[in-house]
Parts: C-alpha cells; sequence; structure tokens
C-alpha cells in the first residue's frame, strides 16, 4: 500500500497545502481505515509514504520505510541497491514496461504544486530543489540530480 500511494499527493484529489509526500501519507491513511487495518499498520505505512524522499530518515524508521526509500531509488535508476542476482529478471521486466518520462512527469507535477503553493516545497526537501532548479532556469525539464 505504501508503494501505491507513495506520489499520490501530487494527483489532483490529494493536492493540499502540505508537501506531497504528506498529502501521500494521508491519503493512504484514510483509504486504510475505511478498509478497517489495524492502527499500527497504518501507521508504519503513513510513515513509510511520508518519509520516502527523505534520505537518511526513511532508512531508519523501519523496514516499510527503508524498503519503499530503496524502491524508489531503483525506480530513479539505482540499479546498484539491487541484488546481483535479481538484476537480470528486473531489468527484463523494466524493459517489457516503458517508463513514459516518469521522472520528468512526477518532477512537473511536484514542481507545479510548488510554484501555487510554495510551502509545498521547503528549501532543504526534494520538492524545494526542484522549485529552486525551475525558478532558476524555468525552461529546465527534468528530475533533479540529487535525489
Amino acid at each position: 500500500m505504501a508503494c501505491l500511494f507513495h506520489d499520490a499527493g501530487t494527483a489532483a484529489p490529494y493536492d493540499g497545502p502540505q508537501r506531497f509526500e504528506v498529502e501521500g501519507a494521508d491519503a493512504a491513511r484514510a483509504f486504510l481505515q475505511d478498509h478497517d487495518w489495524p492502527a499500527p499498520l497504518i501507521q508504519e505505512v503513513w510513515e513509510a509514504v511520508a518519509l520516502h524522499t527523505s534520505p537518511g530518515i526513511a532508512e531508519r524508521m523501519g523496514r516499510l520505510p527503508q524498503l519503499v526509500r530503496q524502491a524508489v531509488l531503483v525506480d530513479f535508476g539505482r540499479s546498484d541497491l539491487i541484488d546481483p542476482a535479481n538484476q537480470e529478471p528486473l531489468l527484463s521486466a523494466l524493459a517489457r514496461f516503458p517508463r513514459l518520462d516518469i521522472e520528468t512527469v512526477l518532477g512537473d507535477a511536484v514542481v507545479a504544486q510548488a510554484v501555487l503553493c510554495p510551502q509545498k516545497a521547503p528549501p532543504s526537501s526534494w520538492p524545494g530543489g526542484l522549485l529552486a532548479a525551475h525558478l532558476a532556469n524555468p525552461m529546465h525539464g527534468g528530475v533533479n540530480p540529487a535525489f
């Protein structure tokens, strides 16, 4: 569930005043409460979603936040986090399913929200880095390499 909701905060129905990570975590919480999940599991999912762009924090908050953070990094191209025994099947699966420029689309969605609501992009956050890059060069598209 954390992987399903980790970027939900970039979608219009969940575009509230908080950072997209928190909006996605809140959306996951509401969904899981509606489906009667136990409170401790809901909290674990909330933390994993809210922290997935927080390097050094997610990895220390438990196994689920750590795994979601690592999955996001792999999704953005960090193949060094994949067990070598599993690299070929994963790379084969990725080749069958086109990425459709998701890194750029996601970054653009985060920036579009932050332009309208700058508090969604604190300076030391991934959204803040994307917004700063956009403000410095509005014609540049793409993903913040610091992620």
